[in-house]
């Protein structure tokens, strides 16, 4: 019986635990990106790109915007990194795209 129940346990290594897909932030399309100009207000960025996920209230007039995601399937076209600096006016004056992918630090 002792055997048995080694054997039936010893075949359970194979299973993982489950691991839920992680996915945070704003997706953002390259299309939306290209509609980016110069001169675009706060309201009208918000409109085309949605909240920023980082708005400082120490620098109001700089927004970012991330998008992770655990699952390569998931938009696998959206933008991961978007920057975008306003005037003094809350103008857009200059923003930055990178497709580099954010990395989290799992403790």
């Amino acid at each position: 019986m002792a055997g048995l129940t080694t054997s039936l346990l010893s075949g359970c290594s194979f299973l993982e635990p489950y691991k839920p897909t992680l996915t945070q932030g704003t997706v953002i399309s390259h299309e939306a990106v290209s509609l980016l100009q110069e001169g675009l207000t706060k309201d009208q960025t918000r409109q085309l790109c949605g909240p920023p996920l980082g708005e400082s209230p120490f620098n109001p007039n700089h927004w970012e915007y991330a998008f992770y995601t655990t699952d390569d399937s998931f938009h696998p076209d959206a933008i991961k990194r978007l920057t975008v600096e306003f005037d003094a006016d809350g103008m857009i004056k200059t923003w930055k795209t990178s497709e580099e992918p954010i990395e989290l630090k799992l403790d």
